[in-house]
């Protein structure tokens, strides 16, 4: 059962890289939520967002903190201070906020470095000097005895075994999670109406609109009364609309903003392309779902999630599934998908990503970081 005993913690703070919308930040804040709710106290420090009202409807507290701060000595105090009150602390691997994990496991005493990127991928964003830092507070977790690292997947560590030289068997595995009890399944007739793209509007998701464009386009030259909604925003969008005018007719897509109920805008739709925690709730719902990849400049690619690739297209979000480029064979891929398919993806998903999955996760990660007498940096004593 997921309670705040069964994690072996009573408090927990996280720190994150933002309360922006966005899938990682969603996970952690139904996660904490479900923690408060059965008697834990959870913390999110990060910078302001407008998720921050979700949390805090939640009943978890949440603490402006920005990470271009770090490096102030009044602010680091008080944010110590406050870290040090909980149990453990959990650090997202992520730009600016991984620096604060070393002295997050000073002062709580615990700690969890989360990682939800790649170093390729923050190598692209940030450039290739960054790759010596960003490799420090993994080191850090895998040698602390009062630490650990945890990923996405095994296709997710051994990215890291190929970066970093690390053992990939030395990461642990935290699965993406969703609340998949409070998700009905509720599954669509055979024939897709609405294809659906939700996504944040990113260079590092374009695969996703840009595959649901050719969807789009390869269904209504087969004869398929098919319409694109791509759902999202962010620094993409002017490109986003100009992929659509170039490539699909007039009167055949939209767009729209992001949604406040995510899980209701994906039970209106019939297909959904996705990546990532949007992938685990489409098929939550019982939604057929294409899991975009990028296969090459401005093209992409996509695995249609059935149960014999369901641990490589969505169980670990960084697998890497058998991909089918061309859009019209992708459509006899999704129209030969079942209703027991979709039942059997939907168990898959409670099985292995759950709140309650991650939950026992988290709990042996825990375990393994018993509270012993610590002093670090900053000065704080934490006592078994």
């Amino acid at each position: 059962m997921f309670t705040s005993r069964g994690l072996g913690v009573g408090s927990i703070c996280c720190l994150l890289h933002s309360l922006l919308v966005g899938g990682s930040t969603r996970q952690w804040i139904a996660f904490l939520g479900r923690h408060v709710e059965l008697g834990g106290r959870a913390t999110i420090f990060a910078p302001r967002g407008p998720l921050a009202v979700e949390a805090r409807a939640a009943g978890i507290g949440v603490v402006a903190f920005d990470w271009a701060d770090l490096g102030d000595p009044g602010h680091g105090r008080r944010l110590w201070r406050a870290v040090a009150q909980h149990d453990v602390a959990v650090v997202h691997w992520d730009h600016r906020v991984m620096d604060a994990f070393e002295p997050a496991l000073d002062a709580c005493g615990r700690a969890a470095l989360t990682i939800h990127q790649t170093p390729t991928a923050l190598a692209r964003w940030f450039g290739p000097e960054i790759l010596d830092p960003i490799r420090r507070p993994i080191e850090l977790a895998l040698d602390a005895p009062n630490a650990v690292a945890l990923v996405r997947g095994r296709a997710h560590a051994r990215r890291f075994e190929r970066a970093f030289g690390l053992a990939a068997d030395r990461l642990r595995v935290l699965p993406a999670s969703i609340p998949a009890e409070s998700i009905p399944f509720e599954p669509r007739g055979t024939e897709p109406l609405e294809i659906l793209a939700m996504t944040r509007l990113s260079p590092d998701k374009e695969a996703i609109p840009r595959l649901a464009v050719e969807l789009t386009r390869s269904g209504l030259a087969g004869g398929r009364p098919c319409r694109l909604t791509v759902a999202g925003e962010g620094p993409w969008r002017e490109q986003a609309v100009e992929l659509c005018e170039r490539r699909l007719p007039d009167g055949s897509w939209r767009l729209e903003n992001g949604p406040d109920d995510p899980i209701g805008r994906l039970a209106d739709s019939g297909l959904v392309v996705a990546q990532g925690l949007t992938t685990l709730e489409a098929a939550a719902l019982g939604r057929r779902v294409v899991v975009a990849r990028s296969s090459g400049d401005d093209a992409a690619a996509g695995a249609v999630l059935t149960p014999a690739r369901y641990d490589e297209a969505a169980r670990d979000p960084f697998g890497e599934p058998s991909l089918t480029a061309e859009p019209a064979a992708l459509w006899d891929e999704i129209l030969a998908v079942g209703p027991g398919d979709l039942r059997e993806v939907r168990r898959l998903v409670e099985r292995h990503n759950s709140l309650r999955a991650a939950a026992g996760a988290l709990r042996k990660a825990f375990a393994a970081t018993a509270p012993r007498r610590w002093r670090g940096a900053t000065g704080f004593r934490r006592s078994a």
